[in-house]
């Protein structure tokens, strides 16, 4: 198995969500969305990723172990990552360096577990 690389932990548990997480595709800035409660106002939060290449989704009922282990409400880099092997491999010559690939995977209560190779990630 690839080893994980703890890189954000989200600022409120998964467990409180008053909104599901969702993967928003839209835009610029495709992102995992969410919302929760903080002191009576519903704060509306996320990670936002660059120069995203590929996405793909667990529901919570298919995730192993290992998709909850280390990710469980933390975002994570999956080293060495075969996916990102794959998805290069896969790839026009011409795009096929031209961006960093990272194959990050986040695991939030309820939702699955995310993941996303993308040139980079940002706290919403």
């Amino acid at each position: 198995m690839n080893s994980k690389k703890a890189l954000h932990t989200i600022s409120a548990p998964s467990t409180v969500f008053t909104t599901e997480a969702f993967w928003d595709g839209r835009g610029t800035h495709p992102a995992i969305r969410f919302g929760y409660l903080k002191d009576g106002s519903e704060i509306h939060d996320g990670i936002k990723f660059g120069n995203v290449c590929a996405m793909r989704k667990r529901a919570e009922r298919c995730c192993t172990e290992w998709h909850i282990r280390d990710a469980y409400d933390t975002l994570v880099e999956v080293e060495d990552s075969d996916w990102v092997k794959e998805v290069r491999a896969d790839m026009a010559e011409r795009w096929r360096n031209k961006w960093d690939m990272h194959h990050y995977m986040i695991y939030l209560d309820s939702a699955g577990c995310f993941e996303v190779i993308a040139a980079s990630w940002t706290p919403q």
